[in-house]
């Protein structure tokens, strides 16, 4: 972000002072009219489902996932060091001293060779209290058989995320001579990651009360000074996570992101003058100019949290609060072009993994995704146990490259399209719906279909054909079309007979792809049939699943009745 001239906050105090102008010597307006109704005819029923043939067939050519080359690039530890904190970027909480003070607690056996670090590893996590497990952590520090400096890496990780530079950067001044150049740049990701999650945080209070002079006086002084030097700390601290790659440049940049977003929600929470907040048509004004000229921070860290979001979904993250963060903040302030639209989706019921009953398998459930990936076999990944669990948090890059080539079992070729689908509808990445068709129509001959299968692959097709990505779903959006919805395979398991155990939320997803898939400006005719499937669903359904479909049959049915 952009230093902010003083300019843009005179314009925002000019913006109160015509708002108010305006609004005092405008005549009351005038009742509006009535709207015309829109063509809302209800939609003709259901058709019979195509065979399941000409439903279930695959147009076009498939994607192919472009994996990135992880190469180890020459390094030498003396150049890890970390930049020092820009003015403006508050200390770490005091919570993190214990973190930077934590005594170290050995492990129990040998570690000095892979498997004996491992083990030692798994003890440590095994931890649920977080300061026995940071002390256990720091212990395996000392394993010869871990890579220099992961182990650190993942107790900056697991502690609170202001507590990353406290914890990493103290590493990186004094590096051991068998620090690698990748995970020196995910410690100084997490430093950077750290500070960015401490900007923006704390805005100037007024307290009341709010007279016009005073708000003014205020927006001026305290809150500009305030911006000015967030947005320039944010600043710095983006531009050093451009220059990192992969996992280590997508958690610097998503935390950029949401440093930007929230600057943009403390002005715009900044308090307005009492005769401006009572009147609605004059806020209504007033806030209607304010977004204009926050219009370019709010594009620059959404930007940011997009970029973040391209890179995790290469990683294969599928839970990490990081991930949440920045989708709920882009979800709150571009709500017409939701990123998390697709979360709605009914999925058949994943049964529940079992205990793992491995040391890898204990490893997949604790780790983040980034770090599976550097310490869990990639040719595991083809067990349906392991994979399983790594549906948990993720499937990671290498894994993924492994089992482009592995032969897989029906059950892990099954698990692998659901970890598929479940990353296509996290970051709307369309390669992901491609790869599960792939997976779920790859069958030997004359090998049926399970009724799992058979609805995954057609919520697979329905998915297919839409935005690459989430940058590319916000950036152009509105769209004339998100370019999914072919539903012919969905309504062949909604309607099939004898009917699918997932007949339910087989309409109901196809009711949520049509709605989702509205192109701009769609008729009443269009909202009439989304209303008439999610009643499809709603007979089919019972629960919550129900009650949600008939809200959103309602919903279609009012903006049925508006479309022109």
């Amino acid at each position: 972000m952009r230093s902010i001239p003083r300019s843009i906050f005179t314009a925002l105090a000019a913006a109160m002072g015509l708002s108010l102008a305006a609004c005092a010597a405008a005549p009351p307006p005038a009742p509006n009219a009535p709207a015309a109704p829109g063509d809302a005819r209800a939609a003709t029923p259901p058709p019979a489902p195509l065979p399941e043939e000409e439903a279930f067939a695959v147009r076009g050519t498939l994607k192919d996932e472009w994996l990135p080359l992880l190469k180890q690039t020459p390094f030498n530890p003396k150049s890890a060091l970390v930049p020092p904190a820009p003015a403006g970027v508050p200390a770490p909480p005091a919570a993190c001293e214990a973190f930077a003070r934590r005594a170290p607690v050995a492990p129990a056996r040998a570690c000095g060779d892979a498997q004996g670090a491992l083990d030692a590893l798994d003890a440590a996590l095994a931890e649920d209290d977080a300061a026995k497990r940071d002390a256990r952590l720091a212990g395996v520090e000392t394993c010869a058989g871990l890579e220099a400096g992961l182990a650190r890496a993942l107790r900056a990780e697991l502690a609170p995320v202001a507590c990353g530079d406290a914890i990493a950067a103290p590493f990186l001044e004094a590096p051991p001579a068998t620090l690698k150049g990748e995970l020196y740049q995910v410690l100084l990701g997490l430093t950077l990651s750290a500070r960015l999650a401490r900007t923006a945080t704390e805005p100037p209070a007024l307290r009341p009360p709010y007279d016009q002079q005073r708000v003014l006086a205020f927006t001026k002084g305290p809150l500009f000074a305030w911006v000015t030097d967030q947005a320039r700390a944010i600043e710095d601290l983006g531009r050093l996570g451009v220059e990192l790659p992969f996992y280590a440049k997508g958690i610097v940049a998503v935390e950029s992101g949401r440093a930007d977003m929230r600057l943009v929600e403390a002005v715009r929470s900044a308090p307005l003058p009492d005769a401006m907040r009572k009147d609605a048509e004059l806020s209504n004004v007033y806030y209607a100019e304010l977004d204009q000229l926050l219009e370019p921070w709010k594009t620059r860290g959404r930007d940011a949290a997009l970029v973040g979001l391209r890179e995790l979904s290469s990683v294969g993250v599928l839970r990490d609060p990081r991930v949440d963060g920045a989708r709920a903040m882009l979800s709150r302030l571009y709500g017409g072009r939701r990123v998390d639209a697709l979360d709605a989706l009914e999925l058949p019921p994943l049964p529940e993994a079992a205990a793992p009953a491995s040391g890898a398998e204990r490893l997949a459930a604790r780790l983040p995704t980034y770090y599976a990936g550097r310490l869990l076999p990639a040719d595991a990944a083809a067990r349906p146990e392991l994979l399983r669990v790594l549906l948990g948090r993720g499937v990671p890059l290498q894994h993924r490259a492994a089992l482009r080539t592995a032969e897989l079992s029906p059950e892990a070729r099954l698990l692998y399209a659901r970890a598929r689908i479940e990353l296509g509808r996290l970051y709307w990445r369309a390669v992901d719906f491609d790869q599960a068709t792939a997976l779920l129509t790859a069958r030997p001959e004359g090998t049926p279909r399970s009724p799992e299968a058979t609805m995954l692959l057609a919520l697979s097709l329905g998915l297919r054909n839409g935005p690459e990505d989430a940058a590319l779903m916000m950036r152009r959006a509105p769209l004339a079309g998100l370019g999914l919805g072919d539903l012919a395979a969905l309504d062949w398991v909604a309607r099939a007979k004898p009917a699918s155990p997932y007949a339910g939320i087989a309409a109901y997803d196809a009711a949520l792809i049509k709605q989702i898939a509205a192109p701009q400006g769609a008729d009443a005719r269009y909202w009439s049939d989304v209303a008439a499937r999610f009643r499809e669903a709603q007979a089919l359904l019972t629960g919550p699943l129900a009650q949600a479909a008939e809200e959103r049959a309602r919903a279609a049915d009012e903006v049925a009745r508006t479309a022109r």
